[in-house]
């Protein structure tokens, strides 16, 4: 059975006011102009194309369809961005209604590359995991590490500190509430959840020791990929992504958060295919682009309301490390 999350009002679906406070409902919808970047305040953005409403929110059903408002590309700084958004407290009850296993699948690649970087630079010391879920990436490092983790889902949080993850209570902005730092801050698939990246990015850094290093994964806005389809790429569809950067946006942010780049790794997200299926798979990708109609109705019912085709077919998406200087 479906997770079933209910807003207490339908006034808590307005959206997140911009600088200006000229937002309103009707802008999820129509594209009144451009939206000023969340990271640098530049109004040098462009369109990229409207997102669907969603029924689905971090794997639980939705009684009201969020709508999905227009994906833009901020021509100064590259960041790629949902707008509107939602406020804080919107996005706070569905994590916590959501399902608590949505993110743990077994065998996941970028769960894998974490673990080789903090094994490569990072050695032995504490781990911070920011939105660790049940604990699956951490789990295998609890004995070399001492290893906490800060997940919202109350009920994934149980199921990691039974696994021996030391929580840090709260939401996923908690890593402001603690005063410890780390050998090593994690953010595994959680970065696009963020309204703003470069503020989460230094939060991040103020939990990190000196020299420390701080580990992303998350999807790569500048993928060839990405760039073909627009706002028909599939991971801008999923609507708790809500911000998306690049290796290229890290590396223009570097000096600015006082990091070095270390390593930067893109990948295909799992899970893997073989090549007639990547070949298949990218061809029904690029027919999307072309007509999400005619694509879904290729497809057999059951799955018309799934995300679009697009998930392990080309290398989408990044791992990166930073050492604070």
């Amino acid at each position: 059975m479906p997770f079933k999350w209910k807003l207490k009002s339908s006034s808590a679906l307005q959206p997140l006011p911009d600088n200006s406070g000229s937002v309103t409902g009707t802008a999820l919808t129509q594209e009144t102009g451009p939206a000023p970047c969340r990271c640098c305040g530049s109004l040098r953005t462009r369109s990229l194309g409207k997102l669907p409403n969603a029924r689905l929110f971090a794997g639980a059903q939705l009684e009201h369809a969020l709508p999905g408002g227009v994906l833009y590309r901020c021509l100064h700084c590259k960041f790629v961005f949902r707008h509107p958004i939602f406020s804080k407290s919107v996005y706070d009850q569905l994590y916590q209604s959501g399902n608590s296993t949505t993110w743990e699948e077994e065998n996941r690649l970028d769960q894998d590359l974490v673990r080789n970087a903090l094994n490569t630079f990072v050695k032995q010391g504490s781990i911070l995991d920011i939105g660790c879920g049940t604990g699956n990436l951490l789990q295998p490092l609890t004995g070399k590490f001492a290893a906490h983790g800060i997940e919202i889902n109350a009920e994934a949080a149980q199921l990691a500190a039974s696994r021996g993850i030391r929580m840090i209570t709260g939401d996923l902005d908690a890593i402001n509430n603690t005063s410890q730092t780390f050998d090593a801050v994690i953010a595994c698939d959680v970065i696009e959840h963020f309204a703003n990246p470069l503020d989460f990015v230094r939060s991040m850094l103020t939990r990190t020791k000196p020299n420390g290093h701080v580990i992303i994964t998350t999807g790569n806005a500048d993928a060839w990929s990405w760039r073909l389809t627009g706002s028909r790429f599939w991971y801008c569809y999923l609507p708790e992504h809500i911000s998306f950067v690049s290796p290229n946006w890290f590396r223009m942010q570097a000096a600015n958060l006082g990091v070095q780049v270390v390593q930067s790794i893109p990948f295909t997200y799992s899970p893997a295919f073989s090549l007639i299926n990547r070949e298949l798979r990218l061809a029904l990708m690029a027919l999307f682009r072309i007509s999400p109609t005619l694509y879904y109705r290729m497809l057999p019912r059951i799955k018309r309301n799934n995300i679009p085709v697009g998930r392990g077919i080309t290398r989408d998406h990044f791992l990166i490390v930073l050492q604070k200087n």
